[in-house]
């Protein structure tokens, strides 16, 4: 007998993820290219770095996923303070409180992940020679999923 496939990554993690990002961010764009495309002037970069068994049990497991979050904002002229740092900082606050409120997330009743997290940010991540025109950080979220 053919065992059920569930994709746990897209349907527990990216899907709900993205859901969850653009109801708080509104239309910023989610891109999962795992070559930097420039495609705006502010966008979010998703890209799955982590899927390891955390705990298996002889009915089921408890997966750990993380996903990094490169948000990318370009404006024009000078850099300074208030315009790149502060602007990128609010944004970043939104989504470690988004993700907070939403640690153990049921959209809709439907189970998606628990003990979600930004775990890290960083705030000078390195980037490549065609991302240099854009102010960029780097959120580490983490989660669990029980399959």
């Amino acid at each position: 007998m053919a065992s059920l496939y569930t994709s746990v990554l897209k349907d527990h993690v990216l899907d709900p993820l993205e859901a969850l990002l653009k109801s708080e961010l509104g239309k910023i764009p989610i891109y999962y290219d795992r070559e930097f495309r420039s495609r705006a002037n502010f966008f979010i970069r998703a890209i799955p770095i982590q899927d390891q068994l955390d705990k298996p049990t002889t009915e089921d497991q408890l997966r750990q996923y993380g996903v990094l979050l490169r948000l990318y904002r370009r404006t024009p002229g000078p850099y300074n303070k208030e315009k790149n740092l502060t602007q990128l900082i609010n944004y970043i606050d939104r989504i470690k409180r988004l993700i907070g409120n939403n640690s153990n997330y049921r959209p809709s009743g439907n189970y998606a992940w628990n003990d979600g997290t930004i775990s890290r940010v960083n705030y000078q991540p390195e980037l490549e020679e065609q991302e240099q025109a854009f102010t960029a950080a780097d959120l580490f979220f983490n989660c669990n999923v029980l399959i």
